[in-house]
């Protein structure tokens, strides 16, 4: 993927972006390849390094992650509150 979008990237992020994708997923690892080519543009590097690997990981979740987001803030999105005042997500009674 990193030769089809002409990115260059350091052993290491090779070797964390593979991690990434057996813990997580191959399509989710591939997404953070262009994530993290941007990131390294702006910082004017010439390669992807841990560090841009790492920083695109934090702002962008995975399946899993954002899973685990959704269940540990349920109660603040705003379906929750239409589930309290109306009985139901529908408006049912």
């Amino acid at each position: 993927r990193c030769e089809e979008e002409d990115v260059e990237m350091t052993e290491d992020a090779y070797a964390v972006l593979t991690r990434i994708g057996l813990e997580t997923s191959l399509r989710y690892a591939m997404q953070l390849i262009t994530a993290a080519s941007l990131v390294a543009r702006k910082r004017k590097g010439a390669e992807v390094g841990v560090e841009d690997i790492k920083r695109v990981y934090s702002l962008f979740l995975d399946e899993s992650r954002s899973t685990q987001y959704m269940r540990e803030y349920q109660e603040a999105f705003l379906f929750n509150e239409l589930r309290e005042h109306r009985g139901t997500f529908w408006g049912a009674p």
